[in-house]
């Protein structure tokens, strides 16, 4: 029996066990229920009181002794309900709180500040940062993209990326590596809002550059995947003249 889906629930092994159990026996004392579910009789009057808060266990005394059964197993899809609801509930709670952790965070940005984001993820996290805060009309930069960011899982996330991008407006000038022009460069030249342009062979590189507005992002995807994202405006400006300077020296 596959009882994988109670694990999503939320129950815990020693409960999918007793619960089982119960199922098969019906209304039992603990001893057959001990044998048949395989978890200790230390540890199964545990077990049935916490099933028993999720309403999916109940007990009777007969003659001082107490039997055990299992709720109806359409109880399952009633505390399910029950889960669903308590994530709305968090998720409500998460409204609340959420703006007032972006007052504090917003805060405590100064003039200049440097981030560093680790892994696949914190390259997703660095790159969505350019779409929290770009709008209609605003220009980016991507300098320097070799094969290496696509390696992986990310070329999906990046394809849908740059759908999300020209949706919103915003347009965007690519300089790759010339060896990564096929698919790669290829590709992004089919998207709207879009420029590309490929640097010299011999010039290849692991590491892009992401500029936009006040913010300059360093990534890299070669061994260690990390991003390096920082919001200063005169660096941003500085980095914008590097990625001309390349750009005007580019071909398409």
């Amino acid at each position: 029996m596959d009882t994988n889906v109670l694990t999503e629930l939320g129950l815990t092994d020693g409960e999918i066990k007793v619960y089982v159990a119960l199922c098969r026996l019906g209304e039992t004392t603990s001893g057959p229920l001990v044998d048949e579910s395989g978890v200790s009789v230390s540890k199964v009057y545990q077990i049935l009181d916490r099933l028993a808060k999720k309403g999916l266990a109940s007990h009777i005394v007969k003659r001082n002794t107490k039997y055990f059964k299992p709720a109806d197993p359409d109880r399952l899809k009633d505390y399910l309900r029950e889960k669903e609801e308590e994530l709305k509930k968090k998720e409500d709670d998460l409204d609340v709180l959420i703006p007032q952790l972006k007052d504090w965070s917003g805060t405590a940005i100064n003039a200049e500040t440097a981030q560093v984001f680790d892994g696949l993820r914190g390259l997703q996290t660095a790159r969505e940062r350019s779409l929290k805060t770009m709008k209609k009309g605003d220009e980016m930069w991507i300098i320097g993209i070799a094969k290496t960011p696509y390696e992986g899982t990310m070329t999906p996330y990046f394809k849908d990326f740059h759908e999300r991008r020209y949706k919103k407006g915003i347009f965007c000038r690519y300089l790759y590596n010339d060896y990564a022009k096929d698919p790669h460069g290829k590709l992004s030249a089919t998207y709207p809002l879009s420029e590309v342009r490929y640097m010299k062979k011999e010039l290849v590189t692991h590491a892009w550059m992401e500029i936009y507005g006040d913010t300059v992002t360093i990534g890299i995807n070669k061994g260690k995947s990390f991003s390096v994202v920082i919001q200063n405006q005169e660096v941003a400006n500085s980095f914008k003249i590097y990625a001309q300077l390349l750009w005007s020296m580019a071909k398409p």
